[in-house]
C-alpha cells in the first residue's frame, strides 16, 4: 500500500494563494443542502466550515421550520428556506429550487442531517443526475445512495463521497469489520468502479481520487473529533475549499482533512481530547489557516 500524506510544508504549498484583486465572486459560491427538524446543528457547523475556508458566498438550503433557529446563529451566509414535510424533512416540492440553486453554485454539498426516505433520496439522486458542479455527498445522502449506488454511473459532474466506516459498509454491502480490515482496497475499488473520489473517515482518514491513481492518508487529528457534528464541519470545509481549487474535489478533500484534523490538534494543546467540541474546531479554523499560510508551527 503506497499513500501520500501532507505535512505543514506541503499543506502550505497546496493552499492556493489569495488573489490581491479578488472579490467574493473570485472565491466562489457554495450551496449546502442540510438539516431537518431534529438536525439543526449540522447546518451551523457545515456553514461555518465553508465560510472559514475561504468561500466568497455560502448559501444554506434547509427546511423552513428551522428559519428562526438558524438565522439567530448564522450571519454571514445566504439563506434558502425550503418547504418542510410532516416529518420535518425538506419536502419533495423543493426539488426544483435545489436544482436551480445548484446550477448557480460553484460547489454543492448535500446530506448533513437531511434525513432519509422519498424526498431526501429524490434530492440526492437528482443532484447526482442533473448537477454538473462538483458535488460532495455526505451523511444521510450516503444512506439514501446506498439503496442504489449504481446511480453514480449516471453522474453529470464530479463527485466526492465522505463516508464513515458504517456508511461505507452500507454503500458496499460489506460489514464494518470487512471495511476496517482493508480500508485501502475498499476505497480504491469503489473509486475505480464508480469513477468518484472518496474520503473514508476514521483514524488515518484515506482520500482517493476518481481513478484510484492517487491516495492520501491524513495524519492530523485525534479522538476529540469523535463527536457528532465533526463530519458536518469537515464537509463544510471541503465545500468551502472546492471553488478555490477550481472544482478539484480530491485536492479540496486532502487539504480539508488536514485542516480539520489540525484544528483538533491545536485544541489538544489547550484542553483535553475529552472536551473538544466541533464548534471549538470551527472557531479554531482561522488559526489553522494562519499556521498553514506561514508554513511553520506557532
Amino acid at each position: 500500500m503506497i499513500c501520500n500524506s501532507l505535512d505543514l510544508g506541503s499543506a502550505n504549498a497546496m493552499l492556493p494563494k489569495r488573489d490581491i484583486n479578488g472579490h467574493k465572486g473570485t472565491f466562489g459560491k457554495v450551496l449546502l443542502v442540510c438539516g431537518s427538524r431534529n438536525m439543526v446543528g449540522c447546518c451551523v457547523l457545515a456553514t461555518q466550515g465553508a465560510l472559514r475556508s475561504g468561500a466568497g458566498l455560502v448559501k444554506l438550503a434547509f427546511p423552513d421550520i428551522l428559519y428562526n433557529s438558524l438565522t439567530s446563529r448564522l450571519t454571514e451566509n445566504l439563506f434558502l428556506p425550503l418547504p418542510t414535510d410532516e416529518r420535518g424533512f425538506v419536502d419533495y416540492t423543493a426539488l426544483q429550487a435545489v436544482l436551480d440553486a445548484a446550477d448557480d453554485a460553484d460547489a454543492v454539498m448535500v446530506g448533513c442531517g437531511l434525513g432519509t426516505g422519498f424526498a431526501p433520496s429524490l434530492i440526492t439522486t437528482s443532484l447526482i443526475e442533473h448537477c454538473d458542479k462538483p458535488l460532495i455527498i455526505d451523511a444521510d445522502s450516503l444512506n439514501c445512495l446506498s439503496l442504489c449506488p449504481a446511480i453514480l454511473k449516471k453522474a453529470k459532474g464530479n463527485i466526492l463521497l465522505t463516508p464513515h466506516p458504517g456508511e461505507m459498509a452500507r454503500l458496499t454491502s460489506k460489514t464494518i469489520d470487512e471495511i476496517e480490515k482493508d480500508r485501502y482496497n475498499a476505497v480504491t475499488e469503489f473509486c475505480k468502479e464508480y469513477n468518484v473520489s472518496l474520503l473514508l473517515k476514521g483514524h488515518n482518514t484515506l482520500i482517493c481520487n476518481l481513478d484510484a491513481t492517487e491516495v492520501y492518508v491524513n495524519t492530523t487529528g485525534n479522538t476529540g473529533l469523535s463527536k457528532g457534528g465533526a463530519g458536518d464541519l469537515l464537509s463544510g470545509i471541503i465545500a468551502g475549499l472546492t471553488p478555490i481549487f477550481n472544482g478539484d474535489l480530491f485536492r479540496s478533500a486532502v487539504l480539508g482533512a488536514f485542516v480539520h484534523g489540525m484544528s483538533a490538534d491545536i485544541l489538544k494543546n489547550e484542553c483535553s481530547e475529552y472536551s473538544i467540541l466541533p464548534s471549538d474546531c470551527a472557531a479554531s479554523l482561522g488559526k489553522v489557516y494562519s499556521i498553514i499560510e506561514k508554513g511553520v508551527a506557532d
